[in-house]
């Protein structure tokens, strides 16, 4: 029941992770330095574990760099899922980026299956996997589908955004199998976590280094708001969920599998995606729960149910 529990509250953090962050911009005004904050909270607190639970900071980089490049990509792929949460959430509402990046999620987790990429195993592509497939597909067209006001505006969610939310989920996938394969190279979670919040605060640094030098202040700071923002302390606490959904995962996933992980994951991010858009929390532009909102999703969650155990 706990690993249960922890399953869930990991999709719980993937949301909440996003949904902070986008408020969080507001006062910093720029993405890339809200993703440094988050990489360097986490940082700093896997470092600190590291020295209690060992006596010393010791991290086999040596043995890291006699696997293949790949090995260091889960970095890489953080910053695109912190900066695409930011930037989507308030286009999309937190319920319907949560579902674009788990479809998102999904597809690639097949392909990475097909293929046995990143030292996955292999599990080929079947008519059954693909019907669970098209399942989502079906669920995530009914979730990100809004009525049209009396203006006639609304209808599908901006396309451009769609994308950038989709692309947060290869991301996701691609980091979960690169970050196993990390793991098992040095034998400890919290070193392959640091490793790659690591490679993603350099990453984040070399984005900021080359917009800067391609546009100036404007390449990483947004226009400033019309109203100021107050510094609030809760917009500095994304790295702590970062770290709830990397480290509850891993803890949980050799006793329950990473079929049910992601079932747990994925119910734990509808209910707050529902709640977070129903309620306004943290300033996210309100949007209604529809039955279709939640046929969608639970069309979702039985395509992921099929993919991840049949």
């Amino acid at each position: 029941m706990l690993a249960i529990a922890i399953g869930v509250i990991g999709g719980i953090a993937t949301t909440m992770q996003a949904s902070i962050n986008t408020e969080s911009r507001k006062f910093f005004r720029s993405p890339f330095i809200v993703a440094g904050l988050n990489f360097t909270v986490a940082w700093m607190i896997l470092a600190a574990f590291i020295i209690i639970s060992e006596h010393r900071f010791s991290i086999p980089l040596g043995d890291v760099a006699e696997h293949p490049p790949w090995i260091w990509l889960g970095g890489v792929c953080a910053i695109i899922i912190v900066t695409m949460g930011i930037l989507c959430v308030p286009k999309l509402g937190a319920a319907g980026n949560a579902m674009i990046v788990n479809f998102g999620q999904v597809l690639t987790g097949l392909v990475i299956d097909h293929f046995a990429l990143f030292g996955s195993e292999e599990a080929r592509m079947s008519i059954i996997r693909l019907a669970g497939a098209l399942m989502v597909l079906g669920g995530l067209m009914l979730v990100t589908r809004e009525k049209k006001d009396g203006t006639g505006s609304g209808g599908q969610m901006p396309v451009l955004y769609m994308v950038l939310s989709f692309t947060a989920g290869i991301a996701c996938a691609v980091q979960v199998a690169v970050n196993g394969a990390l793991r098992l190279v040095l034998d400890s979670v919290s070193k392959a976590t640091l490793i790659s919040m690591s490679v993603a605060i350099l990453s984040t640094l070399t984005v900021m280094a080359v917009l800067t030098l391609l546009r100036g202040r404007s390449g990483i700071f947004d226009e400033p708001a019309a109203e100021k923002v107050q510094f609030r302390p809760f917009m500095v606490t994304g790295g702590l969920f970062a770290l709830t959904v990397v480290s509850g995962n891993a803890a949980i996933a050799p006793v329950l599998g990473t079929g049910l992980v992601t079932i747990l994951n994925l119910i734990g991010m509808m209910v707050i995606g529902l709640v977070i858009d129903a309620t306004g929390f943290l300033g996210i532009k309100k949007k209604p729960i529809t039955l279709k909102k939640i046929a969608g999703m639970l069309l979702m969650l039985a395509g992921t149910a099929i993919i991840s155990f049949l």
